[in-house]
This record gives C-alpha cells, sequence and structure tokens, in this order.
C-alpha cells in the first residue's frame, strides 16, 4: 500500500521523499500510518484522531488525497470513513466536490437507496453540476431507475447545469443499454444546440448503440462525422465491435482497419485480453500472416503466456488451413512448463479429424507425453510424508484450493491418492470432484471410463450432473456426437432408473448437448417431455444454443423464437431477418408466390420476438421492410404492433397502421400484377415461337399448302 500511495503521489501534488521530499516529514509519517494501518486491516479513523491529538495539523487538501487514493485502491469503506470523520471533526468547509465523492462512495459501498437520502441532505446552495452527475451516473448504472435518471436530467437543465458533456454521458450510456436510439439522437441533437462538444466518451457510446442495433451504415455515417474531430478518440472495445460488425457484413478490408486502429489504441494494462480476441478476428478476418505477428507480439509483450493465448492462435490457424504453423506452436506449448490443458492438443487432433488425418489425431492424444505431462512436478511425495497426518476435511480443502489456482493436475494427484491410500471414507461429492478433474486434465473420454467404475451406490445427483456438465462443455464433438448422445441418454436412463430427479440445471445442460451436435429432433423431445416441468427454467445460454442449432437445421421462424426468449440476443433476431427479406422468389405457380423462405412467417416471428424485448423501434423498422407477396396480405402482422399500441393508449400509431395495410396491399396487387404481366407475355412469346416451330416443320416443303391454308382461313 506504501508503495502504491508513493506511486501516486506526484499525480496529487505530493512528492515522494525518494524523488524530492513529502511537504513535511510529519505529512510523510500521516502516509505510512494510514498505509501500515490498511496492510494490517485495521481502522483508519483512530489513526487520524492519533495524529491530531499528537498536536500535528491536517491539512485539507491531504485529506481529500488520501480519500480519493483509497477509492483508487478499491477500499472504498475506508474512503467513506475518513470523508464522514472529516465533516464530522469539520477539517474545513465542504465543498460541492467533498459533496459528489461522498455521494459516489455511498453507492458504492451502501446502494442508490442509501445514496440518494444523502443527496436530499446536501444543501441546495452545494449541489454543482457535479453533484448532480455523480447522482446521475449513479442512475445510469442501472437500467432500472430510468425515470429517475430522466427527472435529474430534466432537473439539470432546469437549473442551467448542462454545460458540460459528463451529464449528456451519463444518459447516453443509460439509452446504449437499453437500445433508445431516438432518446440518443435527441441527446445529439440537445447537445449541438447548446453548443455542448461531444467528447470521446460521447462517440464511443452512440458507436456502441448502433452496433447494439446492428446498423452498420448508421455506425459508418456517425463515425465518418467524428473520427477527424481533434481530440476525439475510439476507444479499442469499441473498435474491435464495430471490426466484428464489418466482418459480419462480409466487408473484410474495413474490418481489417478497426483491427489495426484497436492495436494501435489498446490500453497497455489490457494488452494480454487484446491480443487474444485480435488473434480470433484476424482470424474470422482470414488474415494467417495477420494472426502470426500478432502471436509474435504476444509472445514478446506479455511476460507469461498462458494455454488461452495458445488456444486462440492454434484455433485460429486451423480455421485458415494453416495446420503446418499450428503444429509448430502446438510443440511449442509443450516445451513450456505451463499447466496441462487438455483443450490444446484436443483441438489440434480436431484439426486432423477434420482434414481425415484420423491416425494422426489418434496417435496424438494416446502420446505418452500427453498422458504424463500431468505428473510434472508431483505433489505425490509431499502427500506420501504428510497426508496421512492430515484430516478428510484438509484434504477436501487441499483439492479445493489447487483446483481454485487453476492447479487442476496437482488436485487431481491429491483426489487419486485419496483413493489409492484409503486415507478416508469417500462420498459421492468426492467421486464427482474427481470426474471433474478427469475431465478437466485428461478429457472427456478418460472420465467417462472412470464413471463406469464409480460405485453403483455413489451415482447421485452430483455423479451425474458433473458428467452431463462434460458433455456439454465439450468441444471433442467432431467425430464423436453419436457418441455423445447416446452416452447422454444412457446417463438419463440410469439416472431414471436410479430415481434421480431432474433439475433445471441438468435439463439445460442436456439440452446444449443435443444443440451443440445438434440433434434438433431429441432435443424438441427432451424439451417436451422436461423443459415445461414446474421450476424449469431455461437459461439464456441453453436458448442460444437451441436457437443455433435451429439456424443450422434451417429451421429459421424456430430459432428466431428462442432467440426473442433469449434475453439481449436482438442482433441475431437482425441478422436472420436480413437474410431472409431479401430471399429470391421461384415464381413456379402462375401468381409467383411460391417462396424458398416464408417471408411473411419469418416476419411474424422477428416482430414477435423484438416486441417480447420491447423493442418496439426496431419491429416498426421490420414491418417497414416487410413486403407481402399475396395473395392475401397476412393481418397478424400488422395486428401484433396494433396490439401494443392499442394497449399503451397511442391512437396515433394505431391509426398510421391501419392506414399502411392499404398500402400494403396496393404495393402487392402491384407486385402480384407485374408478375402475371411478365408470365402472360413469356408464355405468350414461348406459344408463337412453338407455332411457327410447328409450321416450318410441317409446310416447310410444301408453300403451296401453307398458303391454302392461310386463305382458307381468311
Amino acid at each position: 500500500m506504501i508503495r502504491i500511495l508513493l506511486r501516486h503521489a506526484t499525480r496529487y501534488g505530493i512528492r515522494s521523499s525518494r524523488t524530492v521530499s513529502l511537504h513535511t516529514a510529519a505529512n510523510q509519517t500521516l502516509q505510512h500510518r494510514i498505509a501500515e494501518a490498511i496492510d494490517r486491516n485495521a481502522q483508519i479513523i483512530p489513526v487520524l484522531q492519533q495524529w491530531r491529538q499528537q498536536g500535528n495539523q491536517v491539512n485539507p487538501s491531504q485529506v481529500r488525497v488520501i480519500i480519493k487514493h483509497l477509492r483508487d485502491s478499491e477500499h472504498s469503506l475506508q474512503a467513506l470513513q475518513v470523508s464522514e470523520w472529516m465533516s464530522k471533526e469539520k477539517i474545513c468547509n465542504l465543498i460541492p466536490e467533498d459533496f459528489a465523492a461522498r455521494l459516489h462512495l455511498i453507492e458504492n459501498v451502501v446502494g442508490l437507496e442509501e445514496a440518494e437520502k444523502i443527496f436530499e441532505s446536501i444543501p441546495e446552495s452545494a449541489k454543482d453540476d457535479s453533484v448532480y452527475t455523480t447522482l446521475l451516473n449513479s442512475y445510469a448504472r442501472s437500467d432500472k431507475t430510468l425515470r429517475k435518471a430522466e427527472a435529474t436530467f430534466k432537473k439539470m437543465r432546469e437549473l442551467g447545469l448542462l454545460s458540460r458533456p459528463s451529464p449528456y454521458n451519463a444518459m447516453m450510456s443509460l439509452y446504449t443499454t437499453l437500445k433508445y436510439r431516438d432518446k440518443a439522437e435527441e441527446l445529439l441533437r440537445e447537445m449541438q444546440d447548446n453548443h455542448v462538444e461531444a467528447d470521446s466518451v460521447t462517440v464511443n457510446h452512440v458507436l456502441k448503440l448502433y452496433l447494439d442495433l446492428y446498423d452498420v451504415t448508421a455506425m459508418e455515417k456517425f463515425l465518418n462525422e467524428w473520427k477527424a474531430v481533434p481530440g476525439i478518440k475510439i476507444e479499442w472495445l469499441t473498435a474491435l465491435d464495430m471490426a466484428k460488425a464489418y466482418l459480419r457484413a462480409g466487408s473484410r478490408e474495413k474490418a481489417k482497419k478497426m483491427l489495426r486502429l484497436a492495436e494501435e489504441s489498446v490500453d497497455p494494462k489490457s494488452l494480454k485480453s487484446a491480443y487474444k480476441i485480435l488473434l480470433n478476428l484476424y482470424g474470422e478476418a482470414g488474415e494467417k500472416e495477420e494472426v502470426l505477428r500478432i502471436w509474435n507480439l504476444y509472445k514478446k509483450k506479455i511476460e507469461q503466456c498462458d494455454n488461452n493465448g495458445y488456444l486462440n492462435v492454434i484455433c485460429s490457424l486451423l480455421k485458415l488451413h494453416g495446420l503446418a504453423e499450428a503444429e509448430e506452436i502446438y510443440k511449442e506449448w509443450e516445451s513450456l512448463p505451463l499447466e496441462f490443458d487438455i483443450r490444446i492438443p484436443t483441438l489440434l487432433a480436431n484439426g486432423y479429424r477434420e482434414r481425415g488425418m484420423i491416425d494422426q489425431a489418434e496417435k496424438l492424444m494416446n502420446n505418452r507425453t500427453i498422458k504424463n505431462k500431468r505428473m510434472m512436478k508431483p505433489i505425490t511425495p509431499i502427500l506420501k510424508q504428510w497426508g496421512s497426518r492430515m484430516e478428510q476435511s484438509d484434504l477436501k480443502c487441499l483439492i479445493k484450493n489447487l483446483q481454485d489456482s487453476n492447479q487442476f493436475s496437482k488436485a487431481l494427484q491429491v483426489s487419486e491418492w485419496m483413493g489409492e491410500e484409503r486415507v478416508c471414507n469417500l462420498y459421492s461429492e468426492d467421486y464427482a470432484a474427481r470426474l471433474h478433474l478427469i475431465d478437466h486434465v485428461l478429457g472427456l473420454e478418460e472420465a467417462e471410463k472412470f464413471f463406469e467404475n464409480i460405485p453403483e451406490n455413489m451415482k447421485d445427483y452430483y455423479v451425474y450432473d458433473t458428467l452431463l456438465s462434460s458433455y456439454a462443455k465439450s468441444n471433442q464433438t467432431v467425430g464423436y456426437g453419436h457418441f455423445h448422445k447416446e452416452m447422454v441418454e444412457k446417463v438419463l436412463c440410469e439416472m431414471e432408473e436410479n430415481n434421480v430427479n431432474l433439475d433445471s440445471v441438468t435439463v439445460n445442460k442436456v439440452l446444449r448437448v443435443y444443440a451443440d451436435e445438434p440433434k434438433v429432433e431429441a432435443m424438441e423431445k427432451f424439451m417436451r417431455l422436461w423443459g415445461k416441468e414446474d421450476g424449469i427454467k431455461l437459461e439464456r445460454g441453453t436458448m442460444v444454443a437451441m436457437a443455433k442449432a435451429y439456424t443450422k437445421a434451417g429451421l429459421k421462424t424456430k430459432a428466431i423464437e428462442m432467440y426473442g426468449n433469449a434475453a439481449g440476443s436482438k442482433r441475431e433476431v437482425y441478422r436472420i431477418w436480413n437474410e431472409c427479406k431479401n430471399e429470391e422468389i421461384v415464381e413456379d405457380d402462375f401468381w409467383g408466390t411460391t417462396k424458398k423462405v416464408d417471408v411473411d412467417e419469418v416476419c411474424r416471428s422477428v416482430i414477435s420476438s423484438l416486441l417480447k424485448l420491447d423493442d418496439v423501434q426496431g419491429a416498426e423498422k421490420v414491418y417497414g421492410e416487410w413486403k407481402p407477396h399475396g395473395p392475401r396480405v397476412d393481418l397478424s402482422i400488422p395486428g401484433l404492433l396494433i396490439s401494443r399500441f392499442y394497449a399503451q393508449e397511442n391512437g396515433l400509431k394505431v391509426w398510421e397502421l391501419v392506414q399502411s395495410i392499404k398500402m400494403k396491399r396496393i404495393g402487392m396487387h402491384f407486385r402480384i400484377l407485374k408478375a402475371f404481366a411478365f408470365k402472360l407475355v413469356k408464355r405468350v412469346a414461348i406459344g408463337g415461337a412453338i407455332f411457327c416451330l410447328l409450321v416450318v416443320t410441317c409446310y416447310g416443303k410444301r408453300p403451296w399448302l401453307l398458303l391454302l391454308l392461310i386463305i382458307h382461313n381468311r
């Protein structure tokens, strides 16, 4: 703590004794006393009181610096205590910044409700824009306080406290979270009218909003307006999200520019996570050379590479047909003293299987090096020396601590030793813990073998749930999908025979296994049996996995409905709609209405899903893009919006929708008439050509017969 205080001292006007000196030796002593109290988890107020009792003066600016240091070092409770002590002891006359700091600390420590009470107790003369903005930021962090946030913002407008972008940014953050595009754009116009210059925070919020709404065109237009403005900086996370949007839109060159921008603007503290994302996105962009370049930077700038880094680069290279490069990096990983991670050799083995190289995959997974890797730096000798003296609870605690510190192989060694030495009685949770560790260290196949050897009387809910968890998260589905399905069904049968009931967790895991394969029929059958049982609740991740399975199976309507039930999946709903609305119409029958995709049905599902997600504006936009193909207008589609607006007592919108039905019908009739005319012309042309061909064929050698036929017809 002392080092932290000294390192930050110059930022707040305090000089370290190692550079020049503190303001006084006394100040240095006060800093040291507070630092020592923090290190001992002791109270800070007695330190300050003792300091004053010794006849020392307390400088108000010094106390404010202490509060800021404590808050920045995540000691909010102690910072709040010092803030309250400063007020109680009347160290100085409090200024608005003091009230703003205390308001922020109370919200962090006690909660928003208590912060609101404190705000009411602040004198009106001290409530400047910093105090109101602090309260506004507190509201912006919760999407359930929209009305309070808007009321506070309105009050600031009335008091003339909207001269800086900070309050606008707080509201922009809230509107971005809620996907309220109209209100966010209205804020931008208000800033322009009030001559308040938007800053980088504002621009990044708006870009994020457009990205969340999957509106690449609006995002690009807004970016072009602001990217040349001095002082505006696109955050690296925003740039990465923009790159993702461009990749989904098929604009690889634009995506690469955004990736470069993200690379240049990344926060040095976030390099590790940024490089991992860049590896994946350059892989999606098809840039193998860029993947290798980022990987070299990763190894150069990151002090210690971890397993996830190797996992990301190998995954990206395999997608880019870089098997040789992936093999070289795998050999490099093998030579490092990292904790063994079964996912990495499994990923490479999957790459072999996808290319038909089954022998190489089997050779890799059966390699003794992999099986013995977990025995590096064994913990067994220590257990032999001390394990027999340890209580059963201590051994279980040791396993948990090793697991929590990502030392899974050593945790497995302890678990195996407990079983082999029979130092204590094992229970079902012990077998479940070992099953989980075997899956993580040695892989799913070894976990299944261990499961078969677990005593039947120990196979309770915990054991079955652990095995199902292994299936749900397994990335070995390539080449093993049918095998996994059979094993899951076997596990379910065993659970039924042993009267082990399924709960929400188990149901979600089984559904994910079926969705990942994907086995849509089995997934739906299981869903019908268990999905609507009392107490069963589907997780968002499960619904997203099921939606992806429906998408792969071409069942787009079901996919949309599932995404609509999974909160926060509007982007996928929009993506499917954008794919379907322009599907080619195959004009096989007279009316020209046979379609590859039933656009009306998809549109109905999209609007219904968006309304469930409270995206009324998006539902209106989709309705505007919908073009009925006939022969009748499906009135259930506008009926969804009419019902919503009627419930909201929005008569104007209801009237507009009723009028729009007429226009939709006119447009549909025009398209049908156009298709009919085209078919008629096409058929007349084809019929005339066939007639001429027959005439030439029959009468070509006897022109006088053709002449008599014409005279006779006349």
